[in-house]
């Protein structure tokens, strides 16, 4: 393939877009998760009274709120994305 065919043929990503009633869904979703692992996260340092003496419980506990964290950003990244981009959502 050469470089003019390359630049003229006619891609169709939008067979692959979902619609923005289920991406809507998809988001609301992934909010609800990111919501439940923070609630885990503060639920973790209640039960176990975590501080900062206890290396193994304070690791544990920043572990579960990296996790949160990051997969607010991911999902929120991706959304963000996706919503300005009219190959992914019809």
């Amino acid at each position: 393939m050469n470089l003019k065919d390359f630049l003229y043929e006619d891609i169709e990503l939008v067979e692959n877009a979902a619609s923005s009633s289920d991406t809507r869904k998809l988001e609301m979703k992934c909010n609800k998760a990111v919501k439940m692992m923070q609630e885990i996260a503060k639920d973790f340092k209640k039960m176990y009274k975590v501080t900062t003496s206890n290396a193994v419980l304070y690791n544990n506990l920043k572990d579960f709120e990296k996790l949160a964290s990051d997969a607010d950003g991911m999902y929120g990244g991706w959304f963000t994305f996706a919503k300005d981009d009219p190959d992914y959502i019809k």
